[in-house]
């Protein structure tokens, strides 16, 4: 699946820069779903992998395939148009939205 990835930068209180997106994974991190109706942070979390980023307009906007970290991950999830947070502990670094 791809999705399109809106890196925070340090001003709006994400990260310095983007991950490199090498190594494997290239990077991981916990994902919130939008839509989701569970508190946060949830009592189970799933690390969403991000790899391969296409830059689209700026360093910090990126397209990239993204899978779960993990095979028993709820891949149903993972569907056209769900908006989505990335987590690096309680701070929020990108948001997004799966694409296709």
């Amino acid at each position: 699946m791809k999705a399109r990835i809106h890196w925070k930068t340090r001003e709006e209180g994400g990260r310095c820069k983007p991950p490199a997106g090498v190594g494997q994974p290239s990077y991981a991190a916990v994902v919130r779903f939008k839509d989701a109706a569970e508190p946060w942070p949830p009592p189970a979390a799933w690390s969403l992998v991000i790899e391969r980023y296409e830059t689209v307009s700026t360093e910090y906007d990126r397209v990239a395939d993204v899978h779960f970290l993990v095979d028993e991950a709820p891949v149903a999830e993972l569907r056209v148009n769900r908006e989505f947070e990335l987590y690096e502990g309680r701070k929020c670094v990108a948001t997004g939205v799966l694409i296709k």
